[in-house]
């Protein structure tokens, strides 16, 4: 039985890994200058620049697929990093129909560098235990993934997996 002490330190512990990863969500500014009127890159152009810099050469439909965005949405994000040299979108060789994303040779270093810097306390984390210790802590990390996702509104399917919906047009809503 989980009591309600335990169920508080897990909040608090939570608590204070959410403010560490939103604290190192940025890379460094070196890395993604913004030009002059530029704005500065969002949330989801991180999220793809950090799934690239983990996953590697990609297509844009499996970035797209990764992060939960739109065709559409995803490829002007990548066309964002591509513009400010982050990334290099091209033709795949194997397939000329697919076009795929990969880190620019100039930025590779640092996004790895990012990235690596990024996972430093978790890595940490997950030295100081046992193997099996390990094993429970991924197993009860993923559990309270699963718990969340069902509990969200949205059931246990992230956004993308949901089958499209259309709103009517204006001309057929009450005024």
């Amino acid at each position: 039985m989980v009591t309600e002490e335990q169920i508080g330190r897990a909040r608090e512990s939570l608590g204070r890994v959410v403010r560490g990863l939103w604290g190192r969500r940025r890379p460094p500014f070196g890395l993604t200058p913004a030009g002059e009127g530029e704005p500065r890159l969002g949330r989801r152009h991180i999220g793809l620049l950090a799934q690239i810099g983990v996953e590697g050469e990609r297509s844009v439909s499996e970035l797209a697929e990764a992060v939960g965005l739109s065709l559409p949405a995803a490829s002007k994000l990548i066309r964002d990093l591509e513009e400010r040299g982050l990334v290099v979108r091209r033709e795949d060789p194997a397939d000329r129909r697919r076009t795929v994303v990969t880190l620019a040779p100039e930025t590779r270093e640092g996004v790895h560098s990012w990235l690596h810097e990024r996972d430093r306390p978790l890595r940490t984390a997950l030295d100081t235990l046992t193997e099996e210790e390990r094993a429970g802590f991924l197993k009860g990390l993923d559990a309270l993934a699963n718990a969340m996702l069902e509990e969200s509104g949205h059931g246990p399917f992230r956004s993308h997996h949901r089958a499209a919906h259309r709103r009517r047009s204006h001309r057929h809503r009450p005024l």
